[in-house]
């Protein structure tokens, strides 16, 4: 499967648990969902797209997860969303994840930044990961924000930030401060 070490690369720097609660930003209709509920027992997925059209090739693609509750999957896009459309009670995310979202460094994200850390459960993080190639040796060739920006956006919102990059990607992982 394409971007089968890219994927995993993102499991493993996500340090996903069995009762993760994990939120993704921009889900589209990669392979990704499937990826991040593997290791869940206990844990669930929602994924939110802006686009419905991707939101229901992901609801094809990934039916059984949905069936099995595993998988959330919502027509939605990160700055309509309201806690109450994803959270189930009280219950908030452990890990929020986007890839290649380009929200959080063309434009400030800050209204975005500050309904993220409303959403996080302490202890949760942010994971932000640009790149569309594989991890492991070999240089960087696709387009992605600097890391400086990305962490000037994310600290004035009040997050600690921590950057890991293995040969085309770039993942930020920010906690709440």
């Amino acid at each position: 499967m394409a971007g089968t070490a890219r994927f995993e690369w993102v499991v493993e720097t996500m340090g996903i648990r069995a009762s993760d609660r994990i939120l993704e930003v921009g889900a589209g209709s990669s392979a990704s969902v499937a990826y991040l509920a593997e290791p869940l027992t206990t844990g669930r997925v929602v994924a939110i797209d802006r686009s419905a059209t991707a939101i229901a090739r992901s609801r094809k693609k990934h039916a059984a997860l949905v069936d099995a509750g595993r998988v959330r999957l919502l027509h939605l896009a990160l700055e309509e969303l309201r806690p109450e459309d994803v959270r189930d009670g009280d219950t908030g995310f452990d890990k929020v994840l986007a890839v290649n979202v380009n929200l959080f460094w063309t434009r400030d994200p800050t209204p975005e930044l500050a309904l993220i850390r409303e959403l996080l459960n302490p202890g949760g993080a942010l994971y932000l990961v640009y790149g569309y190639g594989e991890p492991g040796a070999g240089t960087s060739s696709s387009p992605k924000p600097l890391p400086g920006k990305l962490s000037e956006h994310l600290r004035g919102a009040g997050f600690e930030v921590r950057t890991r990059a293995s040969g085309d990607l770039l993942g930020i992982v920010a906690t709440p401060a």
